[in-house]
Protein backbone atom coordinates (compact mmCIF):
# COMPACT_ATOMS: atom_id res chain seq x y z
CA UNK A 1 0.00 0.00 0.00
CA UNK A 2 1.02 3.57 -0.02
CA UNK A 3 0.99 5.03 3.37
CA UNK A 4 1.80 8.68 4.26
CA UNK A 5 3.00 8.77 7.88
CA UNK A 6 2.49 12.30 9.83
CA UNK A 7 4.44 12.77 13.02
CA UNK A 8 4.97 16.32 14.88
CA UNK A 9 8.79 14.98 15.26
CA UNK A 10 11.74 13.66 12.93
CA UNK A 11 12.30 10.10 13.51
CA UNK A 12 15.86 9.87 14.08
CA UNK A 13 18.19 9.76 15.70
CA UNK A 14 15.93 7.57 17.80
CA UNK A 15 16.75 9.01 21.25
CA UNK A 16 13.75 9.93 23.33
CA UNK A 17 10.38 8.68 23.42
CA UNK A 18 8.43 10.56 20.55
CA UNK A 19 11.26 9.71 18.17
CA UNK A 20 12.20 6.39 18.85
CA UNK A 21 8.45 5.02 18.57
CA UNK A 22 8.12 7.35 14.71
CA UNK A 23 11.38 5.35 14.11
CA UNK A 24 10.06 1.64 14.69
CA UNK A 25 7.22 2.67 13.41
CA UNK A 26 8.48 3.90 10.01
CA UNK A 27 10.59 1.27 9.96
CA UNK A 28 8.24 -1.35 10.10
CA UNK A 29 5.92 0.10 8.25
CA UNK A 30 8.88 0.15 5.14
CA UNK A 31 9.26 -3.27 5.21
CA UNK A 32 5.59 -3.37 4.31
CA UNK A 33 4.78 -0.82 2.13
CA UNK A 34 5.40 2.27 0.46
CA UNK A 35 5.89 5.00 2.94
CA UNK A 36 5.85 8.96 2.62
CA UNK A 37 6.53 10.95 5.26
CA UNK A 38 5.68 14.86 6.55
CA UNK A 39 7.39 15.80 9.77
CA UNK A 40 8.15 18.61 12.05
CA UNK A 41 11.63 19.90 14.02
CA UNK A 42 12.55 23.11 15.58
CA UNK A 43 15.87 22.31 14.95
CA UNK A 44 17.36 22.42 11.07
CA UNK A 45 20.06 20.12 12.35
CA UNK A 46 17.49 17.25 12.79
CA UNK A 47 16.30 17.83 8.90
CA UNK A 48 19.74 17.38 7.74
CA UNK A 49 20.62 14.44 10.08
CA UNK A 50 21.87 11.02 8.22
CA UNK A 51 19.54 8.17 8.76
CA UNK A 52 19.10 4.63 7.06
CA UNK A 53 15.76 5.24 6.64
CA UNK A 54 15.84 7.98 4.03
CA UNK A 55 16.04 6.28 1.47
CA UNK A 56 13.56 3.31 2.14
CA UNK A 57 10.97 6.36 1.96
CA UNK A 58 9.05 7.21 -1.21
CA UNK A 59 9.15 10.94 -0.42
CA UNK A 60 10.45 12.96 2.61
CA UNK A 61 9.03 16.35 3.96
CA UNK A 62 10.81 17.90 7.11
CA UNK A 63 8.76 21.16 8.17
CA UNK A 64 11.22 23.50 10.27
CA UNK A 65 8.77 25.21 12.24
CA UNK A 66 10.16 28.93 13.20
CA UNK A 67 9.31 29.50 17.32
CA UNK A 68 7.80 32.98 17.02
CA UNK A 69 5.81 32.05 14.15
CA UNK A 70 4.42 28.29 16.16
CA UNK A 71 3.64 30.14 19.21
CA UNK A 72 2.06 33.05 17.30
CA UNK A 73 -0.21 30.76 15.59
CA UNK A 74 -0.41 28.53 18.80
CA UNK A 75 -1.93 31.60 20.60
CA UNK A 76 -4.20 32.62 17.41
CA UNK A 77 -5.51 29.03 18.05
CA UNK A 78 -6.93 29.61 21.59
CA UNK A 79 -8.05 32.52 20.79
CA UNK A 80 -10.34 30.81 17.79
CA UNK A 81 -11.62 28.39 20.56
CA UNK A 82 -9.11 25.49 19.53
CA UNK A 83 -6.07 23.86 21.24
CA UNK A 84 -2.72 25.46 21.10
CA UNK A 85 -0.65 21.99 20.37
CA UNK A 86 -2.87 21.46 17.55
CA UNK A 87 -2.36 25.13 16.08
CA UNK A 88 1.34 24.92 16.97
CA UNK A 89 1.88 22.44 14.86
CA UNK A 90 -0.09 23.59 12.17
CA UNK A 91 2.21 24.58 8.88
CA UNK A 92 -0.20 26.18 5.46
CA UNK A 93 3.52 24.67 3.96
CA UNK A 94 3.23 21.32 5.23
CA UNK A 95 -0.81 21.69 4.75
CA UNK A 96 -0.26 22.41 1.03
CA UNK A 97 2.43 19.28 0.98
CA UNK A 98 0.31 16.79 2.23
CA UNK A 99 -2.86 17.87 0.21
CA UNK A 100 -0.11 17.44 -3.44
CA UNK A 101 0.68 13.82 -2.01
CA UNK A 102 -2.96 13.19 -1.65
CA UNK A 103 -3.65 14.50 -4.71
CA UNK A 104 -0.78 12.95 -6.62
CA UNK A 105 -0.60 9.56 -5.28
CA UNK A 106 -2.73 6.53 -4.52
CA UNK A 107 -2.63 7.21 -0.95
CA UNK A 108 -4.39 3.86 0.87
CA UNK A 109 -4.45 5.37 4.35
CA UNK A 110 -2.45 7.84 6.64
CA UNK A 111 -1.06 7.35 10.18
CA UNK A 112 -1.46 10.27 12.54
CA UNK A 113 1.42 10.32 15.55
CA UNK A 114 0.44 12.39 18.36
CA UNK A 115 -2.57 14.62 18.54
CA UNK A 116 -0.40 17.32 17.59
CA UNK A 117 -0.91 16.28 14.46
CA UNK A 118 -4.79 16.16 14.56
CA UNK A 119 -4.90 18.91 12.00
CA UNK A 120 -3.97 17.05 9.60
CA UNK A 121 -6.49 14.51 9.74
CA UNK A 122 -7.58 13.54 6.36
CA UNK A 123 -11.65 13.54 5.46
CA UNK A 124 -11.29 11.13 2.37
CA UNK A 125 -8.55 8.91 3.20
CA UNK A 126 -8.80 6.05 6.06
CA UNK A 127 -6.34 7.14 8.46
CA UNK A 128 -5.38 5.09 12.01
CA UNK A 129 -4.50 8.04 15.11
CA UNK A 130 -1.22 6.80 17.06
CA UNK A 131 -1.79 9.09 20.19
CA UNK A 132 0.63 7.11 22.01
CA UNK A 133 -0.64 8.82 25.60
CA UNK A 134 -3.24 10.35 26.30
CA UNK A 135 -1.46 14.49 25.88
CA UNK A 136 -4.92 15.91 27.29
CA UNK A 137 -4.64 13.82 30.66
CA UNK A 138 -0.88 14.88 30.78
CA UNK A 139 -1.97 18.84 30.59
CA UNK A 140 -4.17 18.14 33.32
CA UNK A 141 -1.37 16.58 35.69
CA UNK A 142 0.28 18.89 35.37
CA UNK A 143 -1.94 21.64 36.23
CA UNK A 144 -1.64 20.38 39.27
CA UNK A 145 1.86 19.89 39.52
CA UNK A 146 3.13 23.35 37.71
CA UNK A 147 3.06 27.12 37.99
CA UNK A 148 0.54 28.83 37.00
CA UNK A 149 -1.25 25.64 36.85
CA UNK A 150 -4.60 27.07 34.69
CA UNK A 151 -2.72 27.51 31.45
CA UNK A 152 -2.01 23.62 31.12
CA UNK A 153 -5.64 23.01 32.90
CA UNK A 154 -7.08 25.28 30.00
CA UNK A 155 -5.51 23.12 27.17
CA UNK A 156 -6.14 20.15 28.78
CA UNK A 157 -9.49 20.56 28.25
CA UNK A 158 -9.50 21.81 24.79
CA UNK A 159 -6.64 19.24 23.52
CA UNK A 160 -9.26 16.74 25.34
CA UNK A 161 -11.95 17.57 23.03
CA UNK A 162 -9.52 17.25 19.77
CA UNK A 163 -8.28 13.94 20.67
CA UNK A 164 -12.10 12.64 21.16
CA UNK A 165 -13.21 13.97 17.81
CA UNK A 166 -10.69 12.97 15.55
CA UNK A 167 -10.83 9.79 17.28
CA UNK A 168 -14.60 9.35 16.75
CA UNK A 169 -13.49 9.89 12.49
CA UNK A 170 -10.52 7.76 12.76
CA UNK A 171 -10.36 3.45 11.27
CA UNK A 172 -8.77 3.27 14.71
CA UNK A 173 -6.88 4.69 17.58
CA UNK A 174 -4.00 3.22 19.17
CA UNK A 175 -2.83 3.70 23.06
CA UNK A 176 0.08 2.35 24.36
CA UNK A 177 -1.18 0.68 27.62
CA UNK A 178 -3.85 -0.82 28.91
CA UNK A 179 -4.28 2.36 31.21
CA UNK A 180 -4.81 5.01 28.45
CA UNK A 181 -6.63 2.88 26.66
CA UNK A 182 -9.33 2.66 29.90
CA UNK A 183 -8.80 5.94 29.82
CA UNK A 184 -9.48 6.69 26.71
CA UNK A 185 -12.82 4.91 26.66
CA UNK A 186 -14.05 7.21 29.04
CA UNK A 187 -13.37 10.30 26.97
CA UNK A 188 -14.81 8.46 23.59
CA UNK A 189 -16.62 5.68 24.23
CA UNK A 190 -17.64 4.86 20.66
CA UNK A 191 -14.65 5.45 19.25
CA UNK A 192 -12.51 2.36 17.56
CA UNK A 193 -9.42 1.88 19.82
CA UNK A 194 -6.80 -0.85 20.54
CA UNK A 195 -3.85 -0.77 22.57
CA UNK A 196 -0.03 -0.90 20.40
CA UNK A 197 2.63 -0.78 23.12
CA UNK A 198 6.34 0.16 22.87
CA UNK A 199 8.91 -2.00 22.42
CA UNK A 200 13.04 -1.41 22.45
CA UNK A 201 16.22 -2.34 20.18
CA UNK A 202 16.94 -5.73 21.63
CA UNK A 203 20.22 -6.16 19.51
CA UNK A 204 21.06 -2.17 20.63
CA UNK A 205 20.43 -2.40 24.40
CA UNK A 206 21.96 -5.78 24.86
CA UNK A 207 24.31 -6.48 27.90
CA UNK A 208 26.46 -8.40 25.77
CA UNK A 209 27.18 -5.89 22.79
CA UNK A 210 30.73 -4.28 22.49
CA UNK A 211 30.81 -1.34 23.89
CA UNK A 212 33.56 -0.01 25.73
CA UNK A 213 32.88 1.47 29.84
CA UNK A 214 34.88 5.03 30.01
CA UNK A 215 37.29 4.47 32.90
CA UNK A 216 35.25 7.57 35.04
CA UNK A 217 32.74 4.89 35.65
CA UNK A 218 34.72 1.71 36.79
CA UNK A 219 34.50 0.71 39.59
CA UNK A 220 31.67 2.87 41.04
CA UNK A 221 29.39 2.41 43.48
CA UNK A 222 26.17 4.09 41.57
CA UNK A 223 22.46 4.45 40.52
CA UNK A 224 21.60 5.78 37.30
CA UNK A 225 18.62 8.28 35.96
CA UNK A 226 18.40 8.22 32.03
CA UNK A 227 16.21 10.60 30.38
CA UNK A 228 15.95 13.94 27.98
CA UNK A 229 16.38 16.27 30.92
CA UNK A 230 14.97 19.67 29.82
CA UNK A 231 11.35 17.29 29.32
CA UNK A 232 9.06 18.56 32.63
CA UNK A 233 8.51 15.04 34.26
CA UNK A 234 12.83 14.10 33.88
CA UNK A 235 13.58 17.09 35.72
CA UNK A 236 10.65 17.13 38.01
CA UNK A 237 11.36 13.73 38.98
CA UNK A 238 15.31 14.01 39.09
CA UNK A 239 15.30 16.62 41.35
CA UNK A 240 12.63 15.47 43.61
CA UNK A 241 14.36 12.30 43.94
CA UNK A 242 18.10 13.94 44.55
CA UNK A 243 16.63 16.61 47.08
CA UNK A 244 14.02 13.87 48.77
CA UNK A 245 15.04 10.69 48.44
CA UNK A 246 18.91 10.44 47.87
CA UNK A 247 20.16 11.83 50.83
CA UNK A 248 18.15 9.26 52.82
CA UNK A 249 19.88 6.53 50.86
CA UNK A 250 23.34 8.16 51.36
CA UNK A 251 23.30 8.11 55.14
CA UNK A 252 22.98 3.66 54.50
CA UNK A 253 25.75 3.66 52.23
CA UNK A 254 27.55 7.06 51.98
CA UNK A 255 29.40 5.21 49.20
CA UNK A 256 26.45 5.54 46.87
CA UNK A 257 26.34 8.00 43.76
CA UNK A 258 23.46 9.22 41.49
CA UNK A 259 24.59 9.79 38.03
CA UNK A 260 21.96 11.68 35.92
CA UNK A 261 22.65 10.89 32.25
CA UNK A 262 20.58 12.82 29.34
CA UNK A 263 21.50 16.22 27.18
CA UNK A 264 19.78 19.59 27.67
CA UNK A 265 19.95 19.01 31.83
CA UNK A 266 17.51 22.51 32.97
CA UNK A 267 18.97 24.92 35.43
CA UNK A 268 17.21 22.94 38.38
CA UNK A 269 18.98 19.78 37.22
CA UNK A 270 22.22 20.90 36.91
CA UNK A 271 22.07 22.52 40.05
CA UNK A 272 22.12 19.04 41.09
CA UNK A 273 25.45 18.42 40.79
CA UNK A 274 26.70 20.32 43.29
CA UNK A 275 25.20 18.47 45.75
CA UNK A 276 26.97 15.38 47.35
CA UNK A 277 27.45 12.07 45.32
CA UNK A 278 25.57 13.24 42.37
CA UNK A 279 26.79 13.94 38.99
CA UNK A 280 25.30 15.26 36.32
CA UNK A 281 26.86 14.39 32.73
CA UNK A 282 24.49 16.06 30.10
CA UNK A 283 24.44 14.58 26.69
CA UNK A 284 26.76 11.40 26.02
CA UNK A 285 27.37 9.86 23.10
CA UNK A 286 26.17 6.51 24.14
CA UNK A 287 23.78 5.52 27.62
CA UNK A 288 24.45 1.58 27.51
CA UNK A 289 28.01 1.94 29.44
CA UNK A 290 26.29 4.50 31.86
CA UNK A 291 24.01 1.29 32.25
CA UNK A 292 26.24 -1.13 32.40
CA UNK A 293 28.35 -0.07 35.30
CA UNK A 294 25.16 0.72 37.16
CA UNK A 295 24.02 -0.89 40.56
CA UNK A 296 20.34 -0.30 38.93
CA UNK A 297 18.13 2.08 37.08
CA UNK A 298 16.07 4.50 39.06
CA UNK A 299 12.86 6.06 37.18
CA UNK A 300 11.50 8.29 40.31
CA UNK A 301 8.47 9.74 37.83
CA UNK A 302 5.72 11.85 39.49
CA UNK A 303 4.15 12.67 35.87
CA UNK A 304 3.80 9.07 34.16
CA UNK A 305 2.12 8.37 30.91
CA UNK A 306 1.92 5.51 28.25
CA UNK A 307 5.46 3.20 28.91
CA UNK A 308 8.58 4.97 29.54
CA UNK A 309 11.26 3.76 26.84
CA UNK A 310 14.15 4.30 29.75
CA UNK A 311 12.65 1.71 31.67
CA UNK A 312 12.44 -0.80 28.76
CA UNK A 313 16.03 -0.13 27.93
CA UNK A 314 17.39 -0.53 31.63
CA UNK A 315 15.58 -4.01 31.79
CA UNK A 316 17.42 -4.81 28.41
CA UNK A 317 20.54 -4.12 29.77
CA UNK A 318 19.51 -6.66 32.62
CA UNK A 319 19.61 -4.13 35.00
CA UNK A 320 16.73 -3.98 37.86
CA UNK A 321 14.68 -0.45 37.33
CA UNK A 322 13.56 0.91 41.03
CA UNK A 323 10.43 3.34 39.98
CA UNK A 324 8.02 5.42 41.48
CA UNK A 325 4.38 4.34 42.15
CA UNK A 326 3.13 6.34 39.17
CA UNK A 327 6.01 4.98 36.43
CA UNK A 328 4.48 1.63 38.03
CA UNK A 329 0.80 2.12 37.42
CA UNK A 330 1.77 2.67 34.02
CA UNK A 331 2.42 -1.20 33.56
CA UNK A 332 -0.27 -2.68 35.18
CA UNK A 333 -1.89 -5.26 35.78
CA UNK A 334 1.55 -7.21 34.64
CA UNK A 335 4.77 -5.64 35.79
CA UNK A 336 7.75 -6.72 33.95
CA UNK A 337 10.52 -8.93 35.73
CA UNK A 338 12.85 -6.58 37.33
CA UNK A 339 10.70 -3.52 37.94
CA UNK A 340 10.60 -2.54 41.52
CA UNK A 341 7.97 -0.10 42.78
CA UNK A 342 8.57 2.28 45.76
CA UNK A 343 6.12 4.19 47.01
CA UNK A 344 8.12 5.91 50.43
CA UNK A 345 11.83 6.80 51.13
CA UNK A 346 11.56 3.54 52.71
CA UNK A 347 10.73 1.68 49.50
CA UNK A 348 13.51 3.23 47.86
CA UNK A 349 16.19 2.62 50.45
CA UNK A 350 15.23 -1.25 50.87
CA UNK A 351 15.19 -1.34 47.33
CA UNK A 352 18.81 0.06 46.88
CA UNK A 353 19.85 -2.42 50.00
CA UNK A 354 18.53 -5.09 48.22
CA UNK A 355 20.44 -4.63 45.10
CA UNK A 356 23.92 -7.01 44.13
CA UNK A 357 26.98 -4.80 44.89
CA UNK A 358 28.29 -5.95 41.32
CA UNK A 359 27.07 -4.04 38.19
CA UNK A 360 26.96 -7.60 36.59
CA UNK A 361 24.03 -7.88 34.14
CA UNK A 362 20.78 -10.06 35.71
CA UNK A 363 20.24 -12.35 32.56
CA UNK A 364 16.76 -13.27 33.77
CA UNK A 365 15.59 -9.31 33.49
CA UNK A 366 17.50 -8.92 30.20
CA UNK A 367 15.91 -12.16 28.77
CA UNK A 368 12.36 -10.91 29.87
CA UNK A 369 12.26 -8.01 28.37
CA UNK A 370 13.84 -9.16 24.74
CA UNK A 371 10.76 -11.56 24.87
CA UNK A 372 8.29 -8.98 25.90
CA UNK A 373 9.05 -6.10 24.61
CA UNK A 374 10.13 -6.58 20.97
CA UNK A 375 9.17 -3.86 18.26
CA UNK A 376 7.90 -6.21 16.07
CA UNK A 377 4.86 -7.59 18.40
CA UNK A 378 4.88 -4.28 19.72
CA UNK A 379 3.53 -2.72 17.02
CA UNK A 380 1.63 -5.86 15.00
CA UNK A 381 -1.50 -3.90 16.05
CA UNK A 382 -0.95 -1.07 13.77
CA UNK A 383 -0.15 -3.01 10.74
CA UNK A 384 -2.81 -5.97 11.46
CA UNK A 385 -4.94 -3.25 10.99
CA UNK A 386 -3.07 -2.14 8.04
CA UNK A 387 -3.06 -5.46 6.16
CA UNK A 388 -7.10 -5.38 6.83
CA UNK A 389 -7.32 -2.55 5.34
CA UNK A 390 -5.10 -4.01 2.59
CA UNK A 391 -7.66 -6.34 2.37
CA UNK A 392 -10.76 -4.72 2.15
CA UNK A 393 -9.14 -2.48 -1.02
CA UNK A 394 -8.32 -5.43 -2.58
CA UNK A 395 -11.50 -7.35 -2.55
CA UNK A 396 -13.19 -3.67 -3.61
CA UNK A 397 -11.44 -3.86 -6.19
CA UNK A 398 -11.72 -7.43 -7.28
CA UNK A 399 -15.34 -6.61 -7.17
CA UNK A 400 -15.59 -3.65 -9.01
Amino acid sequence: MEILYIAHCVPWPPDKGDRIRAFHSVDNLTKRHRVHLACFTRNAQDADAVSELRDRLASLRIEVLDLPTSLLRGFVGVARGGSFTVAFHHSPALQAHIRSILANHRIDAVVLLSSGTAAYAPATVPFLADWGDVDSEKRFQYARMRFPGFPHWFEGRRLRRVERDVALRSRRTFLTTDNELRLFRQIAPEAPLACCGNGVDVDYFNPGSAFVTPPQLRGRNYIVFVGVMNYFPNSDGACWFAEQIFPQLRQRDPQLELVVVGRDPSQDVAKLANRPGITVTGAVVDVRPYLAAARAAVVPLRIARGIQNKVLEALAMGKSVIVSEEVHRTFMPDCPVGVIACRSPGDYADAVANLPMTPAPDWSIADAARARFSWSAALDPLLSELDALEQQTTAHTVSV
